[in-house]
């Protein structure tokens, strides 16, 4: 008899473990499903934005579209996409220090962040644990530090070009903030400093 409750217990447990999974699954299944239709449910240029957005913040198109009906702006949602990508919440950064980091290095992997455009928190996790003992030398590369002109948007072989016309560090960045602000594309700028207009001249004729 005690053998026969036994197998009795033990099934209903088995019953309620595969019942317990398949409710679990299913409700993943349906988080899923919510957030494909919520980026579905974006116009084509916002889409287009989110998979811009997911790329360059490294997170799914999902995610961006969820964030973007929650704000229902896009300034407002590049602002909380980059914070997300640059910081590490207060919250995780105690937990971390809990479990061995170095606040030090958790502040160091921000800074890192901005400077070499990768995640904060891949940073920090990378660097690891007081323990591990792992120097910054070993997890960024001195190639991987983007110039403030980097930074700001342009690229090694754009930022090479504009060295190539003298253009001083102050000039190349004022540069890269008119490109950013949406002024002049790069090829533009090239165009206007062919013409012999220089770059205080591209910002007087912005300002008019």
């Amino acid at each position: 008899m005690s053998i026969l409750i036994i197998f009795l217990f033990a099934g209903a447990g088995t019953v309620f473990f595969v019942m317990r999974n398949h409710n679990q699954n299913k409700t993943e299944q349906n988080v899923e499903k919510q957030k494909e239709e919520n980026y579905l449910s974006l116009g084509v240029s916002d889409r287009e934005t989110a998979d811009l957005y997911a790329e360059l913040y490294e997170m799914s198109r999902e995610d961006v579209a969820e964030r973007q009906i929650k704000t229902k702006d896009w300034e407002k949602t590049a602002k909380e996409l980059e914070k997300a990508f640059f910081t590490i919440p207060e919250n995780e950064k105690y937990q971390m220090e809990k479990d061995g980091y170095s606040l030090e290095d958790l502040q160091e992997a921000e800074k890192l962040s901005v400077k070499t455009g990768r995640k904060a928190m891949e940073l920090a996790e990378a660097k690891g644990k007081i323990s591990d003992k792992r120097k910054w030398s070993e997890v960024v590369r001195d190639s991987e530090i983007l110039t403030t002109e980097e930074q700001l948007g342009l690229t090694k072989e754009q930022v090479q070009k504009l060295e190539d016309k003298s253009l001083e560090k102050a000039d190349r960045v004022e540069v890269a903030i008119l490109i950013m602000n949406g002024t002049y594309t790069f090829d533009e700028v090239i165009q206007k400093l062919d013409a012999g207009i220089t770059v205080e001249e591209l910002k007087k004729q912005n300002e008019n």
